[in-house]
């Protein structure tokens, strides 16, 4: 009991501490700017005349030392939508991302792109100097890559090795913005300026991963699957099993449908856990038939007819009580007593369930109906193939979801981890 009553007292003293120091370091109320004067910028100004930068997830900095009467934003890239720069001028000093840079002259600037400048002999990323760059022939490439015809960086960190003469984009199945992470030579496959370990650069694809916000990128050389710069594992995880090379296919990459990104191999489905790039088994089916894209998560073989479900975990608990998004579970379901040669499109229609419009596309099984939706818009469960009531009204398919994997997040609620993000906050207030 002394050691419980101990532990209480030292966790009290951490709490109010913590409560001190933030009330000590809040700046209170962030003022208001007026960003019209600086447009398509972070840049912005107050009634006073002071000089602010908003910070990605930090809100508005105060640029210590601007000339309000002089000061101006470099302009950012342009073409597809608007790149920011990040970096601005007054008649005395340059600055970089609301930071001024001191070294720097802002009269020898020369914008490059994608945060690239040259000052002077010598070309910048952001704040990094790109070292042993011959600065009149630096160029931006593709993404956040650049060279200067014999070496090739990746934000401003040189990338030994790299064939420079041989460089080109990689292959994509659909433009999206994973593709300006990727560059390759003769030789190698590069991501985020890593080398994808064992990619062929030939025959390299990257592929498109519906609905993803959270970077995780993936690529395919025809002869195995890559995790940005790794390679997916040969074996499954717990089970010791090792896969023939070229054995997985695709399944799905659909955030929307499924959070976990899918494959196959005979009669097994797999999943991919990004956060230790492992292989698992989702679960069997009972047939080695090939399986068919109907549309978006929907597949048959020669005996069912399989969709693809997500639940986003908003409600559990976490072990420290906390609340918030979890974690993520996805899934394959039969539906049961369908033909899936009977399975034929009818019609494209657009239907209102609780206060929202979907449109999608009306089957029938066998006098039986069903929707698939091509917009999935936010809710916590979502699934490839919906039914219909006695009524006509939209309702989801009962599943028991024995074929389906949880991953936690990462972020999750709980004691530990909002300690944590008050700590880093503080230390974000204060530095």
């Amino acid at each position: 009991m002394r050691r419980w009553g101990q532990g209480l007292a030292w966790v009290t003293a951490i709490l109010a501490l913590m409560v001190s120091l933030m009330l000590w370091l809040d700046p209170g109320e962030e003022p208001e700017v007026t960003r019209t004067d600086y447009p398509v910028s972070r840049y912005s100004h107050d009634e006073d005349g002071g000089i602010w930068f908003l910070q990605a997830g930090e809100g508005h900095q105060r640029v210590e030392g601007a000339d309000p009467e002089t000061f101006e934003p470099v302009p950012g890239d342009t073409g597809r939508g608007y790149f920011y720069s990040g970096l601005a001028r007054d008649r005395e000093h340059f600055y970089v991302d609301g930071h001024r840079k001191p070294e720097v002259n802002p009269d020898s600037v020369a914008y490059l792109g994608r945060h690239y400048y040259r000052a002077d002999e010598r070309v910048y990323y952001r704040n990094t100097l790109l070292d042993g760059a011959e600065a009149a022939k630096v160029r931006v490439r593709h993404g956040d890559y650049a060279d200067d015809g014999a070496r090739l960086y990746y934000q401003g960190h040189w990338i030994a090795g790299a064939d420079v003469s041989s460089l080109s984009e990689v292959a994509v199945t659909e433009r999206t913005s994973a593709d300006f992470h990727y560059l390759k030579d003769a030789n190698r496959v590069y991501y985020r300026g890593k080398v994808v370990q064992e990619a062929e650069p030939a025959d390299f694809t990257v592929i498109r991963v519906e609905g993803d916000t959270w970077g995780n990128h993936y690529g395919d050389d025809g002869r195995r699957y890559f995790f940005k710069d790794q390679p997916l594992p040969d074996q499954v995880a717990d089970t010791g099993r090792t896969l023939p090379p070229g054995a997985l296919q695709l399944l799905q990459a659909d955030k929307e449908f499924g959070w976990h990104v899918l494959f196959h191999e005979g009669d097994t489905f797999y999943f991919h856990q990004p956060f230790t790039n492992e292989l698992k088994m989702l679960c069997r089916r009972d047939s080695s038939a090939p399986l068919e894209t109907l549309a978006q998560g929907l597949y048959r073989d020669d005996r069912h007819l399989y969709y693809a479900w997500v639940e986003w975990d908003w409600n559990r608990q976490s072990r420290g009580g906390g609340r918030g998004l979890q974690g993520w579970s996805s899934g394959l379901a039969v539906v049961p007593d369908v033909d899936p040669d009977k399975f034929r499109f009818i019609e494209k229609a657009r239907y209102r369930r609780s206060g929202s419009a979907l449109r999608g596309g009306v089957y029938d099984a066998g006098g039986r109906r069903f929707f698939h939706p091509d917009y999935k818009g936010a809710a916590p469960y979502r699934a490839a193939l919906m039914g219909f009531d006695g009524s006509g009204e939209l309702r989801h398919l009962r599943h028991d979801g024995r074929c389906g994997a949880y991953t936690e997040s990462p972020n999750r609620s709980s004691f530990f981890n909002d300690l944590k993000g008050m700590v880093k906050w503080i230390i974000n207030r204060g530095s």
